[in-house]
C-alpha cells in the first residue's frame, strides 16, 4: 500500500505484510525497535459509526476526505490513529504506535503523514 519512497518519507524501511484486523483487510508495516503502522480497509463502519470518544477524536481533513484524528495525548502513550472516510459506510484507519509506547504528539504526526500519502489513492 506505501510506494518506497512513501515508507522513506515516515521512517519505514521494512515492507508491508498483508493481514487482517478482524475482518478487514490491512496491511502491517513493523519497524524493529523503532514503530508500527497499520493501514486498514473497513468496509463495514464509516466515520459517525467511529465517533465513540469525542474527548480523544479531533475532526480534521486530509485532501478532500473527512478524518478524525483519535488520540489520548494525556496518556503519552505513543499510539495515534487517523480514520479517512472512504464511504458513508467504510473508512481506512491507519494505526501507528511506538515501541517503547512514549511519543503520542510524534506517533500522530506520523499517522497523518501517512494519511495524506494514501489519501489520493483511495477510490
Amino acid at each position: 500500500m506505501l510506494s518506497p519512497a512513501a515508507r522513506s518519507s515516515v521512517g519505514l524501511t521494512t515492507v508491508g505484510t498483508p493481514t487482517t484486523v478482524g475482518e478487514a483487510r490491512a496491511c502491517d508495516y513493523t519497524e524493529p525497535g523503532g514503530h508500527g503502522v497499520t493501514i486498514t480497509i473497513d468496509e463495514r463502519a464509516g466515520l459517525a459509526d467511529l465517533r465513540s470518544a469525542p474527548r480523544q477524536a479531533r475532526e480534521l481533513r486530509i485532501g478532500q476526505r473527512e478524518a478524525l484524528l483519535v488520540a489520548d495525548e494525556r496518556a503519552d502513550d505513543g499510539t495515534c490513529a487517523v480514520l479517512l472516510a472512504l464511504a458513508e459506510s467504510s473508512s481506512v484507519h491507519v494505526d501507528v504506535s511506538s515501541a517503547d509506547f512514549r511519543g503520542t504528539e510524534q506517533a500522530c504526526e506520523r499517522a497523518t503523514t501517512v494519511a495524506e500519502l494514501i489519501e489520493p489513492e483511495l477510490r
